[in-house]
């Protein structure tokens, strides 16, 4: 969890939308880590975070095929028991 200011954190159907994914696919970000939750102010736990859905684009826009393959490969053997 990050702690966050106000305005900087995203609702799932925010992210989904900026993404251009569904809320299952972002929901599915967030347990593989490549997306994190936030902590508004009042120390309840908020939205995600706006740094991570920036560098989730980031990294949409400038993966080769052969880095996506390894991020696939790797959910499946993370989740194998």
């Amino acid at each position: 969890m990050t702690n966050a200011h106000e305005g900087v954190l995203l609702t799932e159907d925010e992210v989904a939308e900026r993404l251009r994914l569904t809320t299952n696919r972002v929901r599915w970000l967030i347990m593989n880590g490549h997306l994190q939750r936030g902590v508004a102010p009042d120390g309840q736990v908020g939205g995600i975070t706006e740094a991570s859905v920036e560098r989730e684009q980031a990294w949409r826009s400038s993966a080769t095929s052969a880095q996506r393959l390894r991020r696939v490969l790797s959910y499946t053997f993370g989740w194998l028991p």
